[in-house]
């Protein structure tokens, strides 16, 4: 498996042929968060929630409700599984347009208040796209399990031989160096204290 570089934690300009990934609300009222971020920056279009729009993709993780007094608010899926589908159709759009490059921001963690365990399960496939850049804490937890069975496979016995905190650290130090997970481990095994 190769290794690319994450998502910036913040993105204020990205080039032509890349795309700025966020999270929205089902009706496209792009008002706080990365998505206003998007319709500021990177051409969302208001009142659409979902797809490739300008330089910008947008992934439904809520609603936006009026309550009895008239006034707006936004309201997370109750489950993780519902934004699945469109997770899943973004994936097929990446695939479609592998010219573009996508930047996954923290779809679902912010606004929406999903853990990045969640939502980062629902990326795994990305992690092996060229075309698709995932947030440090989704690359993190997507190769966590990855690395102790790369490591267990090597021989090498969790908490007795290395410790699992060091060795991710380890891992993600370099990982953005286009360096193959092997070659990482390579290294790691190279290391007097292994």
């Amino acid at each position: 498996m190769s290794v690319k570089k994450f998502t910036p934690e913040k993105i204020s300009e990205i080039n032509e042929n890349e795309v700025f990934v966020f999270g929205s609300n089902v009706q496209g009222e792009h008002v706080g968060g990365a998505a206003l971020v998007a319709y500021k920056c990177f051409g969302a279009v208001m009142a659409n929630g979902f797809g490739l729009q300008g330089n910008s993709y947008a992934i439904p993780t809520c609603i936006r409700l009026t309550n009895e007094n008239g006034n707006r608010y936004t309201k997370p899926f109750s489950k993780v599984e519902h934004i699945k589908p469109f997770v899943e159709s973004f994936i097929d759009d990446a695939k479609l347009c592998d010219c573009l490059d996508f930047y996954v921001t923290k779809i679902g963690c912010g606004i929406a208040g999903f853990k990045v365990s969640e939502v980062a399960e629902l990326f795994r496939p990305c992690l092996y796209m060229n075309n698709v850049f995932l947030p440090k804490e989704f690359v993190e937890w997507l190769l966590y399990p990855v690395v102790i069975d790369n490591l267990s496979k090597r021989g090498y016995t969790s908490g007795v031989e290395y410790d699992e905190v060091g060795v991710m650290r380890f891992v993600m130090e370099r990982i953005s160096c286009n360096h193959s997970l092997d070659d990482i481990l390579d290294e790691f095994e190279s290391l007097p204290n292994i």
